[in-house]
């Protein structure tokens, strides 16, 4: 049954505005993966542009078509399509524009040497689209400039739609060299339907977790989308640098990591002798618990072996990295120090044990962060066991010594 429609369905905005979120989507994707040194654009120079960091540019078309063929997929990206021939018309306007100073066939050349162009859309391959298998073959060295040059002119006498004639005629008017040369630069991506599958890799491969894509994906479609229509507003270019783009939404992939997961199953392996271990020493030594407190020596123990095992899990799943464990440590031994400088550095000898008792209790309040998660009390409290133990912390005044 033929799909009849109506007037106002064949100039529907609906068709009109898939086309606009395909540009900005292939825009986003672009972001997404750019480099330092790079940066994209959204209808400055092109539809979509990207600026590389050696002096050259890639200058997208973005064609998209809610036509599909007779198996429900789009259609196929024929030789005498508009969108091909409109989208060469354009690039072809661009290599010869005046205004940018291209006038001249020595500066058309200049620029084309710089500048890659590329056909994006989700029309599928024709087998029967000789120019496009005759560019193909010319770009190969499998075919020379005049044979393509007679074809592209056979198709200006081919076709009666007068804006196809109009655009062939745009493009055949480039001078000779100039012509041979543009042919040679450009690029062909065709059936890129799923933008959002594209995006949404990109993402995942920035070390975002598989359930957190989706997320992550909602938020920067929202706040770039935003800022877009801000600069807009504002008459300004909607253009980001790789530098740019980084410190801007660096936070969205950021705050998407999975918090740690503070409840692992637990089984402590104790010493043989508990009140060997150096930070049970010290907390007799301050009499923050009695020289034969069984019960207290395995509770500290069980937090001190709990955190010390949870960070090498976390380690070896890739939750953390070494860095991050590193810094973890400072920033609590840091805390210690400003903590201890308080209470004990200047403390009178009959004041030792009361401000040892002081500096631990202060420190025992305290929950740290690592990476973006918080520790509970227990784990907390582990830390300063740990570190304790390593003898890279105390709470007595002359701790080092003891």
């Amino acid at each position: 049954m033929a799909n009849n429609k109506s007037f106002a369905e064949q100039t529907n905005a609906d068709n009109k505005e898939i086309g606009f979120h395909y540009q900005y989507y292939y825009f986003l994707y672009r972001l997404l993966n750019l480099k330092s040194g790079q940066s994209a654009g959204l209808e400055v120079k092109d539809d979509v542009h990207t600026e590389l960091d050696n002096d050259t540019q890639i200058l997208f078309q973005l064609k998209h078509t809610v036509q599909n063929n007779a198996v429900g997929n789009p259609i196929a990206l024929t030789e005498l399509d508009g969108d091909l021939w409109k989208t060469l018309h354009n690039w072809a306007k661009i290599i010869s524009d005046e205004t940018d100073g291209r006038s001249l066939k020595s500066e058309q050349i200049k620029f084309i040497k710089k500048t890659e162009f590329h056909l994006v859309t989700n029309k599928s391959e024709s087998r029967r689209n000789k120019f496009l298998k005759g560019l193909e073959a010319y770009k190969a060295a499998e075919m020379n400039f005049d044979t393509l040059y007679n074809h592209i002119k056979s198709l200006h006498g081919k076709t009666q739609d007068a804006s196809i004639k109009t655009y062939i005629v745009e493009v055949l008017s480039l001078e000779g060299e100039v012509l041979q040369l543009f042919l040679s630069q450009i690029h062909l991506e065709l059936s890129l339907d799923d933008l959002h599958t594209l995006i949404k890799t990109a993402i995942r491969e920035k070390m975002v977790e598989n359930s957190k894509v989706d997320i992550v994906f909602e938020r920067l479609d929202s706040n770039i989308r935003t800022d877009n229509y801000i600069s807009i507003k504002q008459g300004e270019k909607v253009q980001l640098d790789f530098d740019s783009f980084y410190g801007r939404y660096r936070n969205i992939f950021a705050t998407s990591r999975e918090p740690l997961q503070l409840g692992r199953p637990f089984v402590a392996a104790y010493p043989d002798d508990i009140f060997a271990q150096t930070f049970i020493k010290q907390l007799i030594a301050i009499k923050a618990m009695k020289v034969d407190d069984v019960e207290k020596a395995f509770e500290y123990t069980t937090h001190k072996l709990k955190i010390a095992r949870l960070l090498d899990e976390w380690l070896q799943s890739g939750d953390l990295v070494a860095d991050e464990v590193a810094a973890f440590h400072g920033d609590v031994t840091f805390k210690w120090r400003n903590a201890f400088e308080h209470w004990c550095e200047d403390c009178l000898d009959h004041e030792v044990v009361a401000k040892a008792k002081g500096l631990l209790y202060d420190l025992r309040q305290l929950e740290f962060s690592i990476a973006s998660s918080k520790l509970n009390t227990e784990l907390s409290n582990g830390e300063l066991y740990h570190l304790s133990d390593e003898k890279l912390i105390g709470w007595h005044r002359n701790w080092k010594t003891l």
